[in-house]
């Protein structure tokens, strides 16, 4: 049986008097039961008009709205899958200090979660504790206090990115054009079947994401279990020791007169380019073994395990933004040692790949002597370019165009 709450526990979870929420009651907004209690969704209600009045709404107008019945909150616990458990009997202070001295960096766990800092003389609740300690627990062998805060940003990048994308996509394909419809005054009422798919969608995403966490968790935990142990043989005499692979390389890939082209054609068009962009370089380096470490702008960066991978997922991806016919794409390679960190890539090796690609011309992909010294591809071969005078290097640098083998 699902749990109902008083109208102070409503307040309480909303951060709202409990006169609000008196209030919304009697404009028939919120709507108790028979024993007075409500449904989760009311705290969503009830969010929903705090929100509107803080942003400088009149009282008068939410009270015009409620009596016109535009605002109908009769369905909001369809828009929370997720419900927490009760409240803790302690403050978070009182947790905080049962949970160990690395507790302290709590508040700033929330911080960098985006969230807000609980406090310290309030409870959480019950499952968040529970969700906290096991946190603290999992990080305890890691001997660097800022991992935790690594830990969560890693993890509130990954979800923002995920969950408010989400959303966002929903707004701009299901909800929005039902609401410009509203406004042009085709229809009195949003659509049921936009509320449903929107619900649908709300409940599918949190699912998703899960079963698609545990996926990635299990191919990279598998890969890891595996090159340990192959390592732990090769220690024993027990297998060949691998020989020593070539070194990664970093690609960049501009967009050429991508600035030009915004002032020439507008907002619209520079977010469909940059979007295309986004979706070509993830699919191409996953197709190439490598990935998307992160989008600049009108650039993608990527990361190969190996050069020849890196040269023909650049050669691929110029062609295909070339091909697309809007604007022209060029790229920079280079091959060395990089330094990875939560999943982006630091050192003397990106900073090259970069400073090439700012040289390469539309349509061309530039290599340093070092991914023609490790490249073996059949299907290109390298020209040799000139020496060109690099921002931030000292000595001039062989570069080499690459030619795509037809």
């Amino acid at each position: 049986m699902a749990k109902t709450y008083s109208a102070q526990e409503i307040a309480a979870e909303a951060g709202v008097p409990e006169e609000r929420i008196t209030w919304l009651v009697s404009l028939g907004l919120l709507k108790p039961d028979q024993d007075g209690t409500f449904t989760f969704g009311a705290i969503l209600g009830t969010e929903l008009v705090s929100a509107l009045l803080d942003s400088g709404l009149p009282i008068a107008t939410v009270e015009r709205v409620a009596a016109e019945g535009w605002l109908d909150f009769s369905r909001t616990d369809d828009y929370l899958p997720y419900e927490p458990g009760p409240r803790s009997d302690r403050s978070f202070a009182e947790f905080q200090s049962a949970a160990g001295p690395r507790a302290s960096f709590l508040p700033a766990v929330y911080e960098v979660l985006g969230l807000p800092k609980p406090d310290p003389s309030a409870p959480i609740h019950l499952d968040e504790e529970a969700m906290l300690e096991r946190f603290l627990e999992a990080w305890r062998l890691s001997g660097d206090d800022d991992s935790l805060l690594r830990a969560a940003r890693l993890m509130a990048a990954g979800t923002r990115a995920a969950m408010l994308g989400w959303v966002e996509l929903m707004d701009e394909e299901v909800a929005a054009p039902a609401r410009e419809r509203m406004v042009r005054g085709e229809t009195d009422l949003f659509p049921d079947e936009v509320r449903v798919a929107f619900t649908t969608l709300i409940a599918l995403a949190p699912q998703m994401f899960t079963w698609l966490s545990y996926r990635y968790l299990e191919q990279r935990s598998t890969q890891t279990i595996v090159d340990g142990f192959e390592q732990f043989l090769a220690s024993r005499d027990l297998v060949p020791i691998p020989p020593p692979q070539a070194p990664p390389a970093i690609v960049f890939v501009d967009l050429s007169g991508f600035t030009k082209l915004t002032e020439e054609r507008g907002d619209e068009t520079a977010v469909r380019i940059a979007t295309s962009l986004q979706r070509q370089a993830d699919a191409n380096a996953a197709r190439h073994g490598g990935r998307l470490v992160k989008l600049l702008g009108d650039g993608a960066l990527l990361w190969f395990p190996v050069p020849s991978l890196g040269v023909e997922a650049a050669l691929d991806l110029v062609r295909t933004m070339s091909d697309e016919g809007a604007i022209a794409a060029h790229a920079g390679i280079h091959a060395g040692p990089v330094i990875e960190r939560d999943l982006d890539v630091f050192g003397r090796t990106v900073n090259l790949a970069s400073r090439v690609a700012d040289v390469a011309q539309p349509g061309e992909v530039l290599a340093t002597g070092a991914v023609v010294d490790a490249a073996d591809g059949s299907s290109y071969r390298f020209e040799p370019f000139e020496d060109a005078t690099l921002k931030g290097i000292p000595e001039p640098v062989p570069l080499f165009r690459v030619i795509r083998e037809e």
